[in-house]
């Protein structure tokens, strides 16, 4: 019986921490709404997608942005919430950290040779359906912002 009790209390944790790993409600696939986005400056993507996946090794996130005349340009990355630097691929920073804020809230920091330049803020909806993304950064003496918003598809 003891075992019996055991293995269930052991298959209840197990299923607990599945529940718990795929309830991340940044996992998945968005798509931004650029009636509703906002880029200083301009122009707004017509188009442009993300995608969040969680594993051991942090969470991975590709954003694909499919160019006016073929193509796309892409950003990834795959970075812990442990607030050290971590590789980012397609965009004029060199590395990405991230801290988990709480369970719909992320922060992001980019660093050009070392140094912060852009800082990001992504918060999902109460309801998990809307992704808000603000950004304020400073590429080569440019300043720039958006508050891209994404919808869950």
């Amino acid at each position: 019986m003891r075992r019996l009790a055991g293995c269930l209390g052991l298959a209840i944790v197990a299923a607990a921490w599945g529940y718990s790993q795929a309830k991340d409600p940044f996992v998945g696939s968005w798509a931004m709404d650029p009636d509703k986005s906002t880029f200083t400056p301009g122009p707004v993507p017509m188009e442009r997608y993300m995608t969040f996946e969680m594993s051991d090794k942090g969470m991975t996130h590709l954003t694909k942005t499919p160019s006016l005349f073929g193509g796309s340009s892409n950003i990834t990355y795959t970075a812990k919430f442990d607030g050290k630097d971590y590789e980012i691929l397609g965009t004029g920073l060199d590395t990405v950290s991230l801290k988990r804020v709480d369970a719909s809230t992320i922060e992001r920091s980019g660093k050009e040779s070392g140094k912060v330049s852009e800082t990001a803020v992504m918060k999902i909806s109460p309801d998990g359906k809307t992704l808000t993304i603000t950004t304020k950064g400073n590429f080569r003496g440019t300043e720039y912002s958006s508050v891209q918003i994404f919808m869950r598809q």
